[in-house]
């Protein structure tokens, strides 16, 4: 399979959006990731921030502990490109003590950084899909910081937040429901939690039935949130950030 250029409509574009988690053993090509690239720079930044940095992996050394410490998840070392995004101040740090001037480091610092490159990575993400790629991002890259971190040479200032895999496609999945648009947007004020959880509800209805043609068990979305947040998952990762130069007060 090649990828092929998908709807120019960019609504179309956005609603035909699955996590793609087997992939061709094709690379990409490099003008394709500089293009995606140049897009993914026409995000909205505070301020003209930029506080973001992309770290593509090909050594395949690196790429098999990514992988490992992901999960492992084989798809890390087997799509056509893998790709780290990180919250990065560091260029600002270095602005900052070449000019003589004290960098105020501070926790609004990591939250612009943390979004800059959320926006930065969607829109790097649409540009890959709008080529026919498909994309996966990587949480658990979490799963071990330090070990990213020494991988990867990333210094002081630099926060690795999550991996993305690219490549061609080499499966077909269904299109993952999301909650209604009244269950995540309200006017003027937020809502009582009786209104809040019967969006939950009824998307739970949603969800079971979308498991279940897929041939999974049918239980409600509901039921997968309650057991990720009713136990600490990546306890590690504040202090990790902490060590790594942010100021999370």
């Amino acid at each position: 399979m090649q990828p092929n250029a998908l709807p120019a409509d960019p609504m179309t574009l956005m609603k035909s959006h699955r996590s793609i988690r087997a992939f061709e053993p094709t690379p990409v090509p490099d003008e394709h990731i500089t293009e995606a690239v140049r897009c993914g720079q026409m995000a909205s930044t505070s301020s003209a921030v930029q506080a973001y940095s992309l770290i593509r992996v090909t050594d395949p050394g690196k790429l098999d502990t990514l992988a490992e410490l992901a999960g492992p998840q084989d798809k890390v070392k087997r799509c056509g490109a893998y790709f780290v995004c990180c919250a990065d101040t560091r260029r600002h740090r270095l602005m900052c003590e070449q000019a003589g001037r004290p960098y105020f480091n501070s926790f609004e610092a990591l939250l612009v950084a943390i979004a800059d490159v959320s926006f930065f990575a969607q829109n790097l993400s649409l540009a890959f899909e709008s080529m026919g790629y498909g994309i996966c991002y990587i949480g658990g890259m979490r799963n071990d910081l330090p070990l990213v971190i020494r991988t990867l040479s990333l210094p002081e200032g630099v926060f690795p937040v999550y991996g993305l895999c690219v490549g061609v496609p080499a499966e077909d999945p269904s299109i993952r429901p999301r909650l209604e648009p009244d269950a995540v947007m309200f006017s003027d004020a937020y809502p009582d939690d009786e209104t809040l959880l019967a969006g939950v509800a009824r998307y739970d209805e949603t969800y079971r039935h979308y498991l279940g043609q897929r041939g999974a068990q049918p239980n409600g979305w509901s039921d997968a949130m309650i057991a990720r947040n009713s136990r600490v998952v990546r306890g590690e990762v504040g202090q990790v950030f902490k060590d790594q130069g942010a100021a999370l007060a």
